[in-house]
């Protein structure tokens, strides 16, 4: 790899002497083009660069991949916040053999699996211009209104359970390390491909998730009954506003988020450095 994007994180802190001192590295080390960007990835393509390296955090590196998406520019994260799952270097000390391994291109790509959503209003399903991406999770839950929520859970169009809770998670094997461990969804090998639903403080004594196939579609809908304001999130970033009658529809995307991993580490041994960091 010669040319590189940093994409950065500039409200982390030294973002932005990280961001010159790894540019400067870079540069010794062969590298044509590297160029700083701190706004949007949108509208960037394999033919500008060969790979872009977020400096942030795990949110850094999923906005990043929302923007890219479809482009086939392979993503790696170096962390400059407390812990990140899916970023390779968390010290300074492990910055200049990720770099290096870049330049000399030992590395491999693993392809993560994303999910798009559709709102389904009136009985009609939301255009494919209104077509939501996530790399992370899908999470449906209540917005402005207080207490619990009924949501009915269909999968391939069939009903499969009602819950009372704050919220359902639909999850990537990617994201099951964010929100859906928080909420006690299990953790999966990033690179599989199947989703996770997970719901939020159930009003149950069931409580566990479910895991299902990747070519599974699920649909979380709002009963008409249900009043207030619900809201279907993708990544946290992208919010649609659901009411009564309401549903999300989610399935796999055809596209996919590249993620360079370094070395031969194994994702259990990643993920045993990391449960102990914390």
């Amino acid at each position: 790899m010669k040319r590189f994007l940093l994409f950065v994180n500039r409200r982390k802190e030294r973002a932005d002497e990280k961001a010159k001192a790894i540019r400067e590295q870079l540069l010794r080390l062969g590298a044509m083009r590297v160029d700083i960007e701190d706004q949007s990835t949108q509208g960037i393509t394999a033919l500008d660069y060969d790979c872009v390296i977020t400096l942030g955090g795990d949110g850094t590196l999923i906005r990043a991949a929302r923007g890219l998406a479809g482009s086939g520019l392979p993503l790696v994260g170096i962390n400059l916040g407390h812990m990140g799952y899916l970023t390779v270097a968390s010290k300074d000390a492990e910055i200049p053999r990720v770099l290096e391994k870049l330049i000399l291109d030992d590395f491999t790509v693993e392809e993560r699996m994303m999910l798009r959503g559709r709102i389904i209003r009136n009985g009609h399903e939301s255009p494919r211009d209104r077509e939501w991406l996530a790399l992370n999770e899908v999470v449906v839950s209540r917005k402005y209104n207080a207490g619990p929520v009924h949501f009915r859970i269909k999968v391939n169009g069939a009903f499969l359970n009602e819950y009372k809770a704050d919220g359902i998670i639909i999850s990537t094997p990617t994201g099951s390390t964010a929100y859906n461990l928080s909420a006690g969804g299990p953790v999966i090998d990033p690179v599989a491909r199947m989703t996770v639903l997970t719901p939020i403080c159930p009003h149950s004594l069931y409580r566990a998730s479910i895991v299902f196939r990747a070519e599974d579609e699920l649909e979380v809908c709002i009963p008409p009954e249900e009043r207030g304001i619900q809201s279907a999130d993708f990544d946290g970033a992208a919010s649609e506003q659901l009411l009564g009658g309401d549903s999300v529809r989610i399935s796999e995307s055809k596209l996919t988020t590249p993620v360079i991993r370094i070395g031969a580490e194994s994702f259990l041994a990643q993920l045993r450095s990391k449960m102990t960091a914390l």
